[in-house]
């Protein structure tokens, strides 16, 4: 599926995103609206993982691991999702990224 981004929606979607951040209020349709986006936008899926993370954790400090982690968009300050090489199955622990990572 090919999914022209205009700058209208760029702009919108840029605005629903930091509400997100930011702990604001967020309607369905427009939760909707970003997520149809992110899934094949690896851009907008990663400004949406930074958002929430944003909105759960608060903005870590950049020098650390955990600012790393949230600046890169990548899950991983929570520790069950920590990737634990002796029970986790690599495939496994990335079922749960957006499309244009697992073709990768």
């Amino acid at each position: 599926m090919n999914m022209f981004l205009t700058n209208n929606s760029r702009l919108k979607i840029k605005d629903i995103v930091k509400r997100i951040s930011l702990d604001k209020p967020v309607s369905l349709e427009e939760r909707i609206f970003v997520e149809k986006f992110s899934k094949h936008n690896s851009t907008i899926w990663t400004w949406l993982k930074k958002a929430n993370s944003l909105r759960r954790y608060g903005k870590q400090q950049s020098d650390g691991i955990n600012g790393l982690i949230q600046n890169l968009g990548l899950d991983g300050l929570e520790t069950e999702n920590h990737f634990d090489p002796k029970n986790d199955d690599l495939a496994d622990w990335f079922s749960g990224s957006p499309d244009w990572v697992r073709r990768s």
